[in-house]
């Protein structure tokens, strides 16, 4: 249960310390512009956004689909969040994508902007945008009810996994031993990967990696689902299967240099 708690706690400090780095990596000119198109979007002024496409874009058929686009944010004011960006500059050209979550009274858009800058100038190249049924933050919220068999049975590896791998790190240091380092390093690494999200349910299988500990978990941001993480303890099961031969190997030979030190 300890073990449980300390996940979720860390889960809340990893979602302030994501959302404060969403907050500073985000290009605030970039960020203001893009807004700006997507305010003129919601107040049925697609051709102003029309206008901002770079020019192999500008077809009648973008600009029916960013009318169609328009008609997808309801009235009022809503709360804007960053829950997206990424800038990547190439040969001082810079591209800037960047996603936002519109938040009404019962309703909820993600929308995408494509920005690129060449010489002070920026050029729109393309735009999403899309309902959710609930805020993100709440449909990646990570809760313990109502999930199936498969999510108990990670999220338990993935408490268990790093406590044997623990033991057996404590056993190994306290056992005399021949190149104990490469006991040590065994020990810690767990072969091979399960990753599981936790939203969906969705899962994957890593079979060439290392995870340290054995298990963890990934939140990319407040946004984001949880992904567990588990990996395989086979150094910390062979270790602890082994000990106790490990140990009678070393009396074995320890033996003859006591011996001999006798004899001298």
């Amino acid at each position: 249960m300890r073990s449980l708690f300390a996940l979720v706690f860390a889960l809340l400090l990893c979602a302030c310390d994501q959302q404060a780095m969403i907050d500073k990596l985000t290009p605030q000119a970039e960020s203001a512009h893009a807004r700006q198109l997507l305010a003129s979007l919601a107040h049925g002024d697609a051709q102003t956004v029309w206008a901002e496409l770079e020019q192999p874009l500008r077809t009648p058929q973008s600009l029916s689909m960013l009318q169609q686009l328009g008609k997808l944010f309801p009235a009022g004011e809503p709360k804007i969040e960053v829950v997206g960006a990424h800038t990547n500059i190439i040969n001082g050209v810079g591209n800037y994508a960047l996603t936002y979550q519109y938040s009404y009274p019962g309703h909820w858009l993600l929308a995408s902007v494509n920005l690129r800058r060449e010489q002070d100038k920026l050029v729109l190249q393309g735009l999403q945008v899309q309902r959710l049924p609930a805020a993100l933050q709440d449909s990646n919220r990570f809760e313990l009810t109502g999930k199936p068999a498969l999510h108990y049975l990670v999220l338990a590896l993935a408490m268990l996994v790093p406590l044997l791998i623990i033991y057996a790190l404590v056993r190994c240091i306290r056992t005399p031993l021949r190149r104990k380092w490469a006991w040590l390093l065994f020990i810690a690494l767990g072969l091979m990967q399960l990753q599981l999200n936790w939203s969906t349910g969705g899962w994957a299988f890593q079979p060439l990696f290392l995870q340290l500990l054995g298990a963890g978990f990934v939140r990319a941001s407040p946004y984001s689902p949880v992904i567990l993480t588990v990996a395989l303890p086979l150094g910390a099961i062979v270790f602890l299967w082994r000990r106790k031969a490990l140990l009678a190997a070393g009396a074995v030979q320890a033996e003859p240099a006591a011996e001999t030190d006798a004899r001298e």
